[in-house]
């Protein structure tokens, strides 16, 4: 049987505590935070066990598959965006390339929020319904704690320009709170409470560079270079990941135990290893990836002529899926689904639906 989780995992060796596994259609908040538990070792179910829906009409089945459903969104003005987050369809923030931050009426049509422009921003990021984050060129940093109704600066200590924020529930002897890490140019940063405060992280001389991008669960911030680092106490120190490449490594993505990173080059490098031990190597995939992102239970890449498919291309857990013309921006993804975006206005929801169908017919 196909599983669409790798078979040599990062987290295998992490003290992690994870969410449970939903099927694809399942009721979930959409929260995009991920849990680390400091003293538990927990991984959820398979969710490539036999399925319940698989009945005596399809026997033989020798997989199941999955098809990813695009549901297309509105928007206000034909903008161009370069960063977006969700936790669902309605739930949502995207960022324009002029500075201007959009969000969703009740009817789903985005529309700029009353802000001033501001250009230097980056990327934005939600960690749960209420608690918003933008970064930015020059450490520019917004916060929100009202569902982006309202903003407030931040001080994250630094002038470099950030290019990443996430968020995630850490367990420190068994109180569980959000932290945040924030990376850019030369910088890592760390946040304990939600965002409202930040820390600087000390680097070794070997372990700076330009930082890109980076994933909560496993915790691993990636950037110029083939840079990678993994932190495994929630960012308080790193250490180095090999992965066998010198190109720039711009997006990151992660769904439970498995993660991949996008490279500038449209390559997509695959994981191998564990724990301490973990690394990744470069894949070529069919058609030059832009982004990737978690649909429900799967890793799913946006390739530079607009499709959606699902990863590893070789699983062929669900079949390439067109979102359209412009697509260029993916959210970080989660058990609702991802949020893609790009020019002219493009918008877009992802989920994951089970097809029906069976990949493999076994003979009688």
């Amino acid at each position: 049987m196909t599983s669409p989780r790798s078979p040599l995992s990062l987290l295998i060796a992490l003290p992690v505590l994870l969410p449970a596994c939903n099927e694809p259609g399942a009721d979930t908040d959409g929260s995009a935070s991920s849990s680390t538990d400091a003293s538990t070792t927990s991984l959820p179910p398979d969710p490539t066990e036999e399925s319940p829906t698989v009945t005596e009409s399809t026997t033989g089945c020798d997989d199941f598959l999955y098809d990813l459903e695009v549901t297309p969104l509105t928007a206000d003005e034909a903008v161009e965006f370069v960063s977006v987050a969700a936790l669902n369809s309605k739930a949502a923030l995207a960022l324009a390339a002029d500075g201007r931050l959009f969000r969703p009426d009740e009817g789903g049509v985005f529309h700029a929020l009353a802000l001033p422009a501001e250009p230097a921003l980056r990327r934005v990021e939600l960690a749960d319904a209420d608690t918003w984050m933008v970064v930015g060129d020059g450490g520019v940093a917004r916060r929100s704690v009202d569902g982006g109704e309202t903003w407030t600066p931040v001080d994250l200590g630094t002038e470099a320009a950030l290019r990443d924020v996430v968020f995630f529930n850490f367990l420190v002897d068994g109180e569980s709170s959000l932290h945040g890490v924030a990376v850019g140019d030369g910088v890592i940063v760390r946040s304990t409470d939600a965002g409202a405060t930040w820390q600087p992280v000390a680097l070794a001389p070997a372990a700076t560079g330009s930082f890109h991008a980076v994933t909560g669960s496993p915790l691993v911030a990636v950037g110029a270079g083939g840079l990678a680092l993994l932190s495994v106490d929630g960012g308080v120190t790193w250490g180095p990941v090999d992965t066998d490449t010198t190109d720039d490594l711009v997006q990151i993505a992660e769904v439970y135990d498995e993660a991949a990173i996008v490279t500038a080059t449209g390559k997509v490098l695959h994981q191998a290893g564990s724990g301490s031990e973990a690394s990744f190597y470069p894949v070529e995939p069919a058609t030059p990836v832009v982004g990737i992102t978690r649909v429900d239970n799967i890793l799913a890449t946006l390739h530079d002529d607009g499709s959606l498919g699902s990863w590893p291309e070789s699983d062929m857990l669900a079949p390439p899926t067109t979102v359209g013309p412009g697509a260029r921006v993916v959210s970080r993804g989660n058990a609702s689904g991802a949020l893609v975006a790009g020019e002219a206005g493009l918008l877009a929801f992802v989920t994951l639906t089970p097809s029906g169908a069976c990949k493999v017919q076994q003979d009688p």
